[in-house]
C-alpha cells in the first residue's frame, strides 16, 4: 500500500509539472502572435496555483498512510537534534555544491551558470509570484517526491547493507533529479545535493529535516540571484577567465 502512496506522489508530480500545457495550448491557439514573454506572464500564475494545489496534495497522501519506510520505522532525531541537524545540514548542503560545482568547472569543465537556474530566475522577473514556488513549494514538493516517494522506496529494496542501500538509492534518485530539473551539464551537482539531502533523510528520520533545508538554500539562492545580479555577473567573467588560464597552464 506504501508504494501506492509513493506512486501517487510522483503522479502528482509529474501533473503539475504539465499542468500549464493546455493553457498554453490555448494561448497558442487564441493568440497566434503571443510573443515567448507575453506567455510566460500569462501561464505562470498558474503555475504556481499548480504547485500550492499540488504541495497540499502530496502533504495529504503522506499523512494518510501509516505505513512507515524503512528509514522512518528506524529512531527519528529528537526535536533538538533535528534542529542540529538543520542547521548543519544547510552547511553541508552548501559545502557539497561547492566542492561538486568546481569538480563540475575545473574537471569535468563545464560551465558555471546553469540554465536551469538562470531559466528560474527569469521566470521570477517575468513572475515575482514564482519566488514563493522556488523558495517554498518547490523544495516541499520535491523531497516529498525524490526522497521519500522514489529515493526511500529504492532504500527499502535494497537487502542487506544500509550503505550500498544508501549509495544505489541516491545514486538513482539523484538521476531523476537532475532529469527533472533538465541540467545534464550539472549532474554531479544535482547527485551531491541527492545524496547530502538523502543522508539528512535518513539520519534524522524524518523528511522535514531535508525539506528544511532545502527552502533555505533555495531561498538564499533566489535572494541573491535577484539583489546582487549585476554582482554574479561580473563573478562570472572572473571565473571565466580564470578558467581559460587553468586551462592553458594544464
Amino acid at each position: 500500500m506504501r508504494q501506492l502512496y509513493s506512486a501517487l506522489i510522483i503522479i502528482v508530480f509529474i501533473v503539475v509539472q504539465l499542468a500549464v500545457l493546455p493553457i498554453s495550448f490555448i494561448l497558442a491557439f487564441t493568440n497566434p502572435g503571443i510573443t515567448e514573454t507575453e506567455m510566460l506572464d500569462q501561464i505562470l500564475p498558474y503555475q504556481a496555483i499548480a504547485f500550492a494545489i499540488g504541495v497540499i496534495v502530496v502533504i495529504a497522501i503522506g499523512h494518510i498512510h501509516k505505513n512507515k519506510n524503512r528509514i522512518e520505522r528506524g529512531r527519528q532525531a529528537d526535536i533538538p537534534v533535528t534542529i542540529a541537524w538543520i542547521v548543519g545540514g544547510v552547511f553541508l548542503a552548501y559545502g557539497s555544491q561547492v566542492l561538486a560545482g568546481l569538480i563540475n568547472v575545473y574537471v569535468l569543465g563545464n560551465p558555471l551558470e546553469s540554465e536551469n537556474t538562470s531559466g528560474i530566475i527569469e521566470m521570477i522577473e517575468s513572475a515575482p509570484i514564482m519566488i514563493l514556488v522556488v523558495a517554498l513549494l518547490g523544495p516541499i514538493l520535491e523531497e516529498y517526491v525524490f526522497r521519500r516517494a522514489i529515493f526511500a522506496e529504492i532504500y527499502e529494496k535494497i537487502p542487506g547493507s544500509k550503505i550500498i542501500g544508501f549509495l544505489v538509492a541516491g545514486f538513482l534518485s539523484g538521476l531523476v533529479f537532475a532529469v527533472a530539473h533538465w541540467d545534464f551539464t550539472h549532474i554531479i551537482i544535482y547527485l551531491a545535493m541527492a545524496y547530502t539531502f538523502s543522508f539528512l533523510y535518513v539520519i534524522s528520520g524524518r523528511l522535514i529535516v531535508p525539506i528544511l533545508v532545502h527552502i533555505i538554500m533555495n531561498g538564499v539562492v533566489v535572494l541573491i540571484q535577484v539583489l546582487a545580479k549585476d554582482y554574479i555577473e561580473q563573478l562570472e567573467e572572473i571565473q571565466n577567465g580564470l578558467g581559460v588560464i587553468i586551462h592553458l597552464l594544464l
